[in-house]
């Protein structure tokens, strides 16, 4: 019985192995063919081997797009992991004691059961009024839209990671609350800040709706998944450099999982043993 089971799952695994190998395979050898070798043979392996692809992106720009996206992540990125924790950490410290922080967090976490699509045109309309359709803007719906369950997130762990017996400690040798969170706290969530870094690093990088949505109209504030698709529909017989541009948004975000991986293992499984 034991067999049978090991035998179905890695049946499973193999299956799951698969699905993510085979397109990602295709996605990388069709951005080194032109499209008479995508069209023609899709499954074999360029022949010849051409670079031409990624030499028109670059001449297409690619490149001012690449960038865009990196600072709306990377900006997006630093604003949650330096505002989210110091809620989480108030949270997570008087939630016990006072109503008011419960409300608060239940408030605030309430936003994880709202479909993007509900809130979608009233966002738009509410950033339009304000003269936010820009990437300033962008980055401070991302800010606002992933404190829900990055909040979450760190609520638990500093509930079950971070003893209060260090902020005892901490104000006995004469620490203030804000040096306590800043050289103690801040410091041992580590593994939590690996884990929300690589959620919302995905989330933020591929994302397409939002950026849609708020700088579709000015095409110099375009960010790579947006580009991906207005170049997609351009050069719609021309395969190659799509497949490309693909490429260049997997490789990038693939490097930020490898170096955070371990982090991000230790994080979310953080407090699930005593």
């Amino acid at each position: 019985m034991k067999k049978k089971t090991a035998y179905v799952n890695y049946l499973f695994l193999a299956i799951g192995v698969l699905v993510i190998l085979i397109p990602l395979y295709l996605t990388i050898v069709s951005s080194f063919k032109d499209t008479p070798q995508i069209t023609g043979n899709f499954f074999g392996i360029p022949n010849p081997f051409t670079t031409e692809n990624f030499s028109r992106l670059l001449d297409d720009g690619v490149g001012g797009y690449f960038i865009n996206s990196a600072v709306i992540s990377i900006l997006s990125i630093l604003l949650i992991t330096l505002i989210v924790p110091m809620a989480a950490f108030s949270i997570a410290r008087n939630i016990s004691k006072k109503k008011a922080f419960v409300l608060m967090y239940s408030f605030l976490i309430l936003g994880i059961f709202v479909p993007f699509q509900v809130i979608m045109i009233p966002i738009t309309t509410m950033v339009t009024k304000l003269g936010l359709s820009n990437i300033p803007g962008l980055i401070i719906l991302y800010l606002a839209y992933a404190v829900p369950q990055t909040l979450f997130l760190y609520v638990g762990y500093i509930k079950t990671g971070i003893p209060v017996e260090l902020d005892e400690a901490a104000q006995m040798d004469g620490c203030s609350k804000f040096r306590m969170y800043f050289k103690i706290a801040f410091p041992l969530m580590k593994p939590m800040h690996a884990t929300a870094l690589i959620i919302n690093a995905l989330w933020i990088w591929n994302d397409f709706l939002l950026p849609l949505l708020i700088l579709n109209k000015d095409d110099s504030m375009w960010t790579l998944p947006l580009f991906q698709y207005n170049y997609q529909g351009q050069y719609f017989s021309d395969y190659g450099p799509s497949f490309a541009s693909y490429v260049i948004g997997i490789i990038t975000i693939s490097i930020v999982y490898l170096i955070f991986q371990k982090n991000i293992i230790s994080g979310m499984t953080s407090g699930s043993v005593k």
